[in-house]
């Protein structure tokens, strides 16, 4: 707030005390202004505007007065507060999205944003579903296999499947755009970014393709060889691809020259899942372990144990990682916590949480939300955000009540290990049984 005065009375000497901090905290538009700051500079308060809906009252001061963004401030704290309490005590609303697939069953991957969730299905379609009435908004029909992977952004959605092809469909339309066949087997995971796309196979080969404005100008720039299984798994940045195999390695690789750089060495089964982001590698193994590596030097900085079966989907941010498996569980993890040696291994894991019905295939998740699929072919959305309604009345604060639907539970940390061969890959693993 001391940075909003600063700036509203530039080259002043000062508050003098009759002023004082009195006069301040009473103008209703100084705390909008730290409002909105704190809207374009925090990403959790920008978020937290639009479920809540107040971001659009921020440049409506004239209908809503001075007074309003006073008492807006506090809620808007209050509400951020509640939100991490309700990951700490597992407090949660349950909305959930039964995809009806006629066939095959089971939902592979999915990505979300404030308006959508997109989903590829085991019954070779994708489907978008509306994230507020969670009604099914467009059918995407082309593939002849299982679509394994997706990623889309303001303009396309790109599928890797079990036909072995990658397809480019218009976001908003679904109008297919173009098709690339390169690999010979089932694609198994896709990322792009920045004009680039990495996406690997169960033919153990890794293509990495430079990407134009145009769909239909992707190109084949390298194929990477030397992992010994299917490549289940990529993420990368502008400094390094990563990749991860059922023969129980990372690979790391140099993103502009796509030179090999190591290896990471350490989970005793397949490793099914992982991400990167900075030096961090997080991933996930059919050996039921998740393993937190220091990407630079190649060292195993922390090993998490607790899930019973393969470890299928994994994600972390600044201060949470979620695992999904072939348990039907969810486990949420203190990232912090992770990373320091001295913390027991006990206090590591947050929560357990049991509502699939079948193996967890994938999941996202932000500061209020996980969303996850499942072969029980059903998409969770798991809420964080207090159902309490702090912004309805600004007159006082009623107690909050929390509405807990699913099964909680705290972790444990028994083992049954499920073992995924070197020369079997996700895709075919998932259709056993």
């Amino acid at each position: 707030l001391f940075a909003v005065v600063a700036r509203q009375s530039p080259g002043s000497s000062g508050i003098n005390a009759e002023y004082g901090w009195r006069e301040i905290i009473c103008n209703g538009h100084l705390w909008r202004k730290l409002i909105i700051r704190n809207v374009k500079t925090k990403a959790i308060w920008e978020r937290l505007g639009k479920r809540r809906e107040w971001i659009s009252h921020l440049h409506r001061a004239a209908e809503f007065g001075s007074e309003y963004y006073k008492e807006l401030y506090p809620k808007i704290v209050q509400d951020l507060k509640m939100s991490n309490e309700m990951w700490k005590l597992g407090k949660l609303n349950l909305r959930k999205i039964d995809c009806a697939s006629h066939d095959s069953k089971g939902v592979y991957c999915l990505q979300y944003d404030d308006e959508k969730i997109v989903s590829g299905l085991r019954d070779n379609t994708i489907k978008v579903w509306d994230l507020n009435s969670l009604k099914n908004t467009m059918t995407l029909t082309g593939h002849t296999g299982s679509v394994l992977c997706m990623q889309y952004d303001e303009n396309i959605i790109i599928t890797g499947s079990s036909d072995a092809s990658i397809r480019i469909w218009d976001v908003k339309t679904g109008e297919p755009l173009h098709m690339l066949i390169h690999h010979v087997d089932a694609v198994l995971h896709l990322r792009f970014q920045n004009g680039i796309m990495v996406s690997c196979s169960k033919d153990r080969t890794i293509a990495v393709w430079t990407m134009s404005g145009n769909p239909q100008n992707i190109v084949m720039k390298h194929a990477l060889v030397g992992h010994r299984a299917a490549v289940n798994v990529v993420d990368f940045d502008e400094k390094y691809i990563v990749s991860a195999s059922g023969d129980r390695t990372i690979k790391v690789w140099g993103t502009e020259a796509c030179e090999f750089i190591r290896t990471l060495q350490g989970h005793t089964r397949g490793i099914a899942c992982l991400q990167y982001h900075g030096t961090l590698v997080v991933s996930g193994s059919s050996d039921c372990t998740i393993k937190l590596w220091d990407i630079e030097a190649g060292a195993i900085l922390r090993t998490l144990e607790g899930h019973e079966e393969l470890v299928r989907c994994i994600r972390f941010d600044s201060h949470r990682i979620v695992s999904g498996a072939y348990d039907g569980k969810i486990k949420v993890w203190d990232l912090k916590a992770a990373l320091d040696p001295r913390t027991p291994v006990k206090d590591i894991c947050i929560r357990t949480i049991s509502e699939h019905k079948g193996r967890v295939f994938r999941l996202q998740f932000d500061e209020f939300q996980i969303v996850s699929s499942s072969h029980d072919d059903s998409i969770v959305i798991f809420d964080f955000l207090s159902p309490h309604d702090y912004y309805s009345d600004f007159s006082a604060i009623r107690p909050i009540h929390y509405s807990e639907n699913s099964s909680i539970e705290d972790c444990d940390s028994d083992t049954t290990l499920r073992r995924l061969d070197s020369n079997n890959s996700l895709d075919s693993l998932d259709d056993s049984s």
